[in-house]
């Protein structure tokens, strides 16, 4: 994963990534509703308060029991403005094999940011979740996608050695 190298987070960045915090959860919300609700328009009904309780809730979870969440948000260095935000959580199987999974929850990244800043997030991302897998020993990384467009979300994987299949990419930690 070498070639990944060029995505570390840097110092010279114009962001900063953090763990999220209660007082971040509004602008997780608006951020989701200005630029990701209309992926589930006709199939799901978007419920603030209810994605509000359970991002508080995977974040009182990090804060105590930080192997079972991993909820990270990137703002910009000047304007303070939330630009991305992603959510792993670990503990989840399939019903036909006995490994343990972390599934992506979510990652987001505003869509007004440009298309080198935006792959530089997703892959900033992901390799939190190789990261936080390798350090917690979970063997299975899933990461899917509901994007209409996500030829290029599901390139950025594969260039991470992730397995596709469909719409779902998988890595063996």
């Amino acid at each position: 994963m070498k070639c990944m190298d060029k995505y570390k987070v840097s110092a010279a960045d114009t962001w900063l990534w953090s763990v999220a915090r209660h007082e971040d959860v509004e602008d997780i919300l608006d951020l989701v509703a200005e630029n990701y609700e209309s992926e589930i328009d006709g199939i799901l009904t978007a419920n603030r308060p209810r994605m509000a309780y359970h991002l508080h809730r995977g974040i009182l979870e990090q804060t105590f029991e930080p192997q079972k969440q991993l909820i990270t948000i990137a703002r910009d260095k000047t304007t303070q403005r939330l630009i991305a935000w992603a959510w792993l959580e670990r503990g989840k199987y399939t019903v036909y094999a006995p490994e343990e999974m972390a599934v992506a929850e979510f990652l987001h990244v505003a869509l007004d940011q440009t298309p080198r800043t935006k792959v530089t997030l997703c892959a900033q991302a992901l390799l939190q979740w190789i990261d936080a897998c390798e350090r917690c020993a979970i063997p299975v990384l899933c990461s899917t996608t509901i994007r209409e467009d996500q030829q290029a979300f599901i390139k950025l994987h594969q260039r991470m050695g992730f397995k596709i299949r469909g719409s779902f990419a998988y890595k063996r930690i």
